[in-house]
């Protein structure tokens, strides 16, 4: 059994026996969620896979070391989501010197008419409605995500749903 493939391992890190989850069940507990989750972020499907495969297979290489940070998961989204923003640029750039803009196909809501309104919010309040209730991580979690406290997270959360329930004719989602 090893880092990579057994269910879970132990491991001494400064002196202490820590248990660290294996790469393969933490990838297939996780690796789907994650491309629904930059998916809905970025709003390219395509994008979301590539971002995600890059982000672990960056993982894979450094599993002794992301296995023990709070949140892998967060930090392989931050990972891809990097990755996503430079083949983005590099796209943008590419339309606009090389070839003539082509519309992007909508994606398949996947939670629908909701998720249509989330479209509506702030680039950063569907960015962390999205790691909140999609990828499910916690306010701790998306602060170290985003690079924000933890109180801006659950400020921007919290505009987010009251601007949500406004749009549903409801005080609170």
């Amino acid at each position: 059994m090893d880092i990579v493939s057994g269910p879970r391992v132990a491991q001494i890190q400064q002196g202490e026996l820590i248990f660290v989850e294996s790469f393969e069940a933490w990838y297939s507990r996780e690796h789907d969620r994650m491309i629904a989750t930059l998916a809905l972020s970025t709003g390219d499907l395509e994008l979301a896979k590539e971002g995600v495969d890059e982000a672990c297979s960056r993982a894979l290489e450094r599993w002794k070391r992301v296995s023990v940070l709070e949140s892998p998961s967060g930090w392989v989204y931050r990972v891809a989501m990097n990755h996503a923003r430079r083949v983005a640029r590099r796209r943008s750039f590419e339309q606009r010197f090389f070839q003539k803009p082509t519309p992007m196909p909508d994606l398949p809501s996947p939670a629908g008419e909701v998720w249509q309104l989330v479209e509506s919010l702030s680039p950063r309040q569907r960015q962390v409605v999205m790691l909140r209730h999609v990828a499910e991580l916690s306010e701790n979690e998306i602060g170290v995500v985003l690079g924000i406290s933890r109180g801006t997270v659950s400020s921007t959360l919290h505009d987010a749903h009251q601007h949500l329930g406004r749009l549903l004719g409801e005080e609170e989602i």
